[in-house]
């Protein structure tokens, strides 16, 4: 074989090679794109996007709350945890609001009951708290504070809940009153270890519940239109009427 022969071998051999390596690669992206790669891919992502959420809506929780906030118009409290309520009525004797909403009230609270329950909003009976009678979860707590706020024409509330219920009461209360100054009082209790909630059992329990019912608010948000609740002729009673 001669010399150019060999040359004309070698360059045909090369030539066969680079023509054959692109197509290995179309075989690589398909055994990447095959469903036994990808759903473990995808769930794998799932999972870690999931996880990420949990510790950012862990860390949001756990925060307390900040005295540099600036001061609202009214305060609505929601029933159904431990110094929420007297919190809000402390807060509205020390001036952060003019006028306060106690939302989710037992139907068999009356304005007596209340005044035994909680002392210190003796003074303020009958002039600044309304008691909502109506609301039975989140949901209508929202839709009751938005109707309140909208017949007082309040633009700023500082809302007083649980820290770990917070976020999913900001978050369907921003979707009724986007237009309304949003403020955070979250109130700590014993059953949330804020420090080291994740050496406690108890507390990561809660946490991945309220975690859970705030993904499923979310997607309920997403895929509701925000409500027209326009204010009805009394819609709650002040504590003393």
């Amino acid at each position: 074989m001669t010399m150019t022969s060999v040359r004309m071998e070698a360059a045909l051999s090369g030539m066969t090679h680079n023509q054959a390596a692109p197509a290995a690669r179309p075989r690589r992206v398909w055994r990447i794109l095959r469903p036994g790669f990808l759903l473990p891919a995808l769930l794998a992502s799932l999972v870690l996007g999931l996880f990420g959420g949990f510790l950012s809506f862990a860390d949001e929780v756990t925060r307390p709350y900040d005295p540099s906030s600036p001061r609202t118009e009214a305060i609505v409290a929601m029933t159904g945890g431990s110094y929420r309520v007297s919190d809000a009525v402390g807060l509205l004797g020390s001036g952060h609001g003019r006028r306060l909403l106690v939302s989710g009230v037992n139907p068999m609270v009356r304005e007596r009951e209340f005044a035994r329950a909680v002392p210190a909003a003796l003074p303020f009976l009958g002039c600044c708290i309304d008691l909502d009678h109506r609301a039975l979860n989140t949901r209508g707590n929202a839709i009751e504070t938005a109707k309140w706020a909208r017949l007082h024409a309040f633009r700023s509330l500082l809302v007083v809940t649980s820290s770990y219920h917070m976020p999913r009461t900001m978050l369907e209360l921003q979707h009724l009153l986007p237009d309304v100054q949003l403020v955070a009082y979250p109130v700590q209790t014993d059953a949330l270890n804020p420090t080291g909630w994740w050496k406690d059992r108890a507390s990561v329990k809660i946490l991945g519940f309220e975690y859970a019912k705030y993904l499923l608010a979310a997607v309920g948000v997403r895929l509701d239109a925000p409500i027209d609740e326009r204010p009805r002729p009394m819609p709650m009673r002040t504590a003393r009427n």
